[in-house]
């Protein structure tokens, strides 16, 4: 197997279930024959063995870090598709099983993990740990600032505004799309900052989201001049309407986007019809 790495030049994992001396060992020697893509594979027992498998992962990472040895400091495999193996309960249950036990493994430092299940509600819960794992608490999670399309609008569709929160933002997407509605939605940077938050720091302002307006071109792309705004920036319509000027008009929409669609029901198109000739 060195010398098809070798060959190759492909990491090769080493597997040792249970036995962190094996391991060393075997990091030792593949690296004196000139190996050094080594991946370290300690095994994981998702039942009795669990808490074994835990403390294995631990002090792999441990020793490498703290106590320097070079020869435990490669990437970890966890292998949560083992829950699959001998189950003697349902599906789900194996399923389940799988799901937990990629999350205790993420959260001890494995760095590629092999799973069965693909079904959503075993790889989101995944997915969200690990964006939370490797963030910076200092750089709240965003996304590209700009102009987003859902289904298929035209000139007189609604034009409506949130931040580029990533949270916010996927739950304002997933709203819009559930209804399916046919809109635009301009995402004003506020450095990852969710609404309420950007309004009170001053990140959300009339100012950004004029700035937001125009940047976008949205005037290209509809005869109107309304703009719907989150409802817990209800504060800033007034002034937005000033910053934006040439008869632009604020509504205020719903604080939580879940009201999106029986608001756009209520209100749109407006009653006072702002439509460019």
């Amino acid at each position: 197997m060195a010398e098809l790495a070798l060959m190759y030049n492909c990491p090769l994992a080493i597997f040792a279930p249970g036995d962190l001396k094996l391991l060393r060992s075997l990091s030792k020697t593949l690296i004196e024959y000139g190996v050094q893509d080594l991946m370290l594979d300690p095994g994981t027992f998702t039942d009795e063995g669990l808490s074994d498998t835990i403390n294995n992962f631990t002090m792999i990472r441990r020793n490498a870090i703290e106590g320097g040895d070079k020869l435990l400091g490669f990437p970890l495999i966890g292998t949560p598709i083992t829950a699959w193996i001998n189950n003697e309960g349902s599906k789900e249950d194996a399923a389940w099983t799988e799901a937990y036990v990629a999350s205790m493994l993420m959260s001890r430092y494995a760095d590629l993990l092999i799973m069965h299940s693909l079904d959503g509600w075993v790889q989101l819960p995944t997915l969200i740990w690990r964006f939370n794992i490797y963030t910076d608490p200092r750089k709240p999670v965003s996304v590209e600032p700009g102009l987003r399309v859902f289904g298929k609008p035209d000139e007189t569709s609604p034009v409506l505004i949130t931040t580029n929160y990533a949270l916010t933002y996927f739950t304002v997407e997933s709203d819009i799309k559930r209804a399916n509605i046919d809109c635009y939605l301009i995402v004003v940077d506020t450095e990852g900052i969710s609404v309420e938050s950007a309004v009170a720091g001053r990140y959300l302002t009339a100012e950004t989201i004029a700035e937001a307006v125009k940047e976008t071109g949205i005037t290209q792309k509809v005869n109107h001049k309304y703009l719907i705004i989150p409802g817990l920036a209800a504060r800033l319509s007034g002034e937005t309407e000033e910053e934006l000027g040439e008869e632009w008009r604020v509504l205020v929409g719903p604080k939580d986007s879940s009201g999106i669609a029986e608001f756009l029901k209520r209100k749109w198109p407006p009653k006072e019809e702002l439509i460019l000739p």
